[in-house]
């Protein structure tokens, strides 16, 4: 009998656990509608900078979609992927009823392990929040009202970025950088990553996974937070949502978890095509849209 590895889960009932497209059977369809809509976005009237370089390798690029207002807030979009998979393209949708009610949208690209290490991935995000920062006053939008929000691996990253001290990452960036963040089906704590098949190719010892999970780092959040995931996702990412949502708290952080009722992993996130829908209000809400 295999021996529990976390949480009381043997490696095969954890890899359950975290395994989305294996609980999902026809999450490729998902993807495929991502995409088609995203296409839909980017040929629109909607006015948009493509592919804006942020650093040296392709992955590292920015879309931007801008509304007719001026100086507005931005919302950065994280896309997932368990940190080795899909890029930026397909989720240009996330824009569709942001830009149209005031907001700036930048949908992120970043290099993906094992061709780049796990810290060299995250410090990848930081530095795209980073020259957003830098350059608002080249593209339009008001730096000082940024929101972020990204899913699953991007739910992890933007927790991490929540957690990120600034003035150390560039010392003319300031350590309110980020008003309010969205995780969605966030992975905050990276450890049982490290005991199944996804952890492979990241490269994770029990240190690193420490230093980099959210739930362990200080919450440096300016605002107020909504953890989000679907409510038919796995038990391993309610507990996540809720120890992290906790973690904030203790941290004087305004935080809940928005459960979003016969959602999985991957309808969750096309919420954001939904006009109206609950994921789609608490984003302009926190941008006082």
């Amino acid at each position: 009998m295999a021996q529990p590895v976390y949480q009381g889960y043997d490696p095969a009932a954890l890899y359950a656990q975290y395994n989305n497209r294996g609980m999902v059977p026809d999450f490729a369809d998902y993807g495929a509608a991502a995409a088609r809509r995203s296409e839909a976005v980017r040929a629109s009237d909607i006015r948009n900078a493509l592919d804006i370089a942020y650093g040296a390798d392709k992955a590292q690029q920015i879309d931007l979609f801008l509304p007719a207002a001026l100086n507005p807030p931005l919302h950065i979009f994280v896309h997932g992927g368990y940190w080795q998979w899909n890029e930026r393209k397909p989720y240009a949708f996330v824009a569709e009823h942001l830009v149209p009610a005031g907001a700036a949208v930048a949908i992120i690209g970043y290099p993906l392990c094992p061709s780049i290490g796990f810290r060299e991935l995250c410090d990848s995000v930081r530095a795209a929040i980073a020259y957003l920062w830098r350059h608002a006053g080249d593209h339009g939008y008001d730096r000082d009202r940024i929101h972020i929000s990204g899913h699953s691996a991007g739910g992890h990253l933007t927790a991490l970025m929540a957690a990120t001290d600034w003035p150390a990452f560039g010392d003319d960036l300031p350590v309110d950088l980020i008003k309010s963040a969205i995780p969605i089906s966030g992975v905050f704590d990276l450890e049982p990553i490290r005991h199944t098949p996804i952890g492979d190719p990241l490269g994770l010892d029990a240190a690193t996974a420490r230093s980099l999970s959210p739930l362990f780092l200080p919450a440096l959040l300016a605002g107020p937070a909504a953890i989000t995931l679907g409510g038919d996702e796995s038990a391993e990412f309610h507990r996540q949502a809720d120890a992290y949502c906790a973690h904030l708290r203790d941290h004087g952080v305004a935080a809940e978890v928005l459960d979003i009722e016969g959602k999985h992993h991957f309808s969750v996130v096309a919420e954001f095509a939904v006009p109206g829908s609950s994921l789609v209000r608490r984003a302009l809400d926190l941008m006082g849209l």
